[in-house]
């Protein structure tokens, strides 16, 4: 067996909140990368997988765990690896042409070495003709074009992508994706390997020849996928559609489970004996937007066909509906989103019997019930934010009371139901009227 060129042991990552309060984000993770191969890190916003990229870059480094880079323990920055960002990155006073020549200054290459580099990548990523324009004249593809052939003139082994294309519309992405894979395919680069991070399920089986499937809160690899389909990857195919609906599957029972799984775990202990709720990070207006997407489909319809109806990508869909689902709007049996007898009437309802019903069954939730509680202690009905957030650090001990506090003021404001001010950094009951 191939030794891994790039790993991971046992890595956790911690990070510390001014308030001094830790949140573990990664837990335990376990990647190795070999030569030749794509790996592929799926899993929605806020699994870890940026973090673990940055780890392996060594632009960050795990609280506990070891890293290694050929066999050999990581020590700094990483000097095998080369990105591609999520967001263009580039400097907008400067043309492509010096975009490109600015990432390769460090390396302090003889003048033609680095102009050859240069015109190289631009000949690679098809931005000849381009060489002097700036940022401001080129379309999102264009400027993530840029971005490949910054890292490709690198001429590192591995090629890190993290979420390239999720600024890009639809067909950008598909065009962009495969000229990388053909670039890579082709052996054109220095570029023998690559992790590819994202959060669609299409574009893991399209990319990936091994897919790592991440979940949330804190981050840990949930399952592990072989993907020996040749490329390129047709995604119409019956082997195709039937690894993605595989992974849809175990990513469906994660966060949207038909059933409450058994386990004698401390862990899944600790997590029964939670009776807060963790709200899943969505607006509401988008909670109604799926509402009344399922009641087109006649009260009933799977999720997959759901992330599609909506153009949201599988992982927000899942969240969202678990939004509804705490909102007693929706039942998910299996991959299955049914409207309930609320959520039935909340589609035919009119804006106003929405904002009453909404009012009425976030005051349900428990950490509603503990924030109100809390406010009517007060003397006004009011309490310093800081002062919930520090609430929130006891009842949901394992999240960013930060994250949890800002979605429930947002979740609280759409339904009428906790007002918010911003100049005295305060929550309070919403009454009809700032008290």
């Amino acid at each position: 067996m191939a030794e891994n060129i790039l790993e991971l042991k046992d890595v956790s990552k911690t990070f510390v909140l001014e308030s001094g309060k830790e949140i573990i984000v990664l837990d335990q993770i376990n990647i190795g990368l070999k030569e030749g191969e794509v790996l592929g890190l799926l899993g929605p916003s806020g699994s870890g997988k940026s973090t673990c990229l940055r780890i392996m870059c060594g632009l960050q480094n795990a609280s506990e765990g070891e890293v290694f880079a050929q066999q050999h323990p990581l020590e700094g920055i990483n000097s095998d690896v080369s990105m591609v960002f999520q967001s263009f990155a580039l400097f907008p006073w400067e043309t492509i042409k010096r975009n490109i020549e600015i990432s390769l200054l460090p390396l302090n290459l003889d003048p033609s070495i680095l102009k050859a580099r240069v015109k190289n990548a631009i000949d690679i990523v098809g931005l000849e003709g381009f060489e002097e324009a700036y940022p401001r004249e080129l379309s999102g593809g264009m400027k993530q074009r840029v971005g490949v052939a910054r890292a490709l003139a690198m001429e590192r082994p591995i090629l890190f992508l993290d979420e390239p294309f999720s600024a890009l519309d639809v067909l950008t992405t598909d065009t962009l994706r495969d000229e990388i894979m053909k670039i890579f395919m082709s052996k054109k680069t220095k570029t023998r390997s690559m992790v590819v991070v994202t959060h669609n399920i299409q574009e893991a089986v399209i990319m990936a020849d091994r897919i790592l499937v991440m979940s949330s809160n804190p981050g840990r690899i949930r399952a592990e996928f072989e993907n020996r389909l040749p490329y390129p990857r047709i995604p119409d195919t019956v082997p195709f559609m039937n690894l993605v609906s595989k992974i849809h599957g175990l990513i469906t029972e994660a966060y949207i489970p038909d059933t409450v799984p058994l386990s004698n775990s401390v862990a899944e202990k600790r997590l029964r004996q939670v009776s807060v709720e963790i709200l899943p990070d969505v607006h509401l207006i988008d909670v109604v937007g799926v509402v009344e997407a399922i009641a087109a489909e006649g009260d009933a319809v799977d999720v997959f066909v759901l992330s599609s109806e909506i153009r949201k990508d599988f992982g927000h869909t899942l969240y969202l509906v678990k939004a509804a689902e705490l909102l007693d709007l929706v039942d998910t049996p299996k991959q299955q989103v049914i409207l309930t007898k609320t959520g039935q009437m909340f589609a035919k309802a009119d804006v106003n019997e929405r904002k009453k019903m909404l009012n009425e069954h976030f005051g349900q939730l428990a950490i509603v019930k503990k924030t109100s509680e809390l406010l009517r202690e007060s003397e006004n009905v009011r309490i310093p934010v800081s002062e919930l957030k520090e609430k929130v650090s006891e009842w949901l001990p394992n999240e960013n009371p930060d994250k949890i506090v800002d979605i429930l003021i947002s979740w609280g404001r759409y339904a009428e139901y906790f007002g918010y001010n911003d100049n005295t950094k305060s929550i309070y009951l919403d009454v009809g009227q700032e008290v």
